[in-house]
């Protein structure tokens, strides 16, 4: 009866530990691979693994020509399969109407840049849309309209929350 008992709670650690260790190694967004070209010619990988839902935010003070500044909040969220982005940007000293939201679907996308690989979330990929390059750090930097970094690559990023 011992030996049961004693069974049981292997096999019940056992599972607890396996169940921890597959949560443990999944991808946070998920996604499958759908192969493309970015606009400075290298290969890129749409990622589709189906992942759990979630949501990440990032935030930042973006440069503007006519203000000081544009306080940017980017949501990328995960829904049962779809994805869908809330784009806030408030115009700091601007004058009339200066906060616009968008709404919006995203993709992420692997790409292949000097040898590296880089991850891309495009906000209204059907379009053409913004590109936000994912930092080694969790930041995101913006990204000029032919998919390169700008020059002042600091100024273009947004924080993780």
């Amino acid at each position: 009866m011992k030996h049961c008992v004693l069974s049981k709670k292997f096999a019940f650690l056992l599972a607890m530990a396996c169940l921890l260790a597959s949560g443990c190694s999944r991808d946070k967004d998920g996604a499958a691979a759908d192969a493309g070209q970015s606009p400075s010619g290298s290969a890129a990988t749409e990622v589709t693994q189906e992942t759990a839902d979630g949501e990440r935010t990032w935030v930042g003070l973006l440069p503007c020509s006519d203000c000081q500044g544009i306080d940017t909040r980017l949501v990328l969220r995960s829904r049962g399969g779809q994805r869908d982005y809330l784009l806030t940007e408030t115009y700091v000293g601007g004058r009339g109407k200066n906060t616009f939201n968008r709404e919006g679907a995203w993709k992420e996308v692997t790409r292949t840049g000097d040898g590296q690989p880089l991850t891309l979330f495009v906000l209204d990929p059907d379009q053409a849309g913004q590109r936000f390059s994912l930092q080694p750090d969790g930041a995101l930097e913006l990204l000029e309209g032919n998919g390169e970094r700008p020059g002042q690559a600091v100024a273009y990023r947004l924080q993780r929350l």
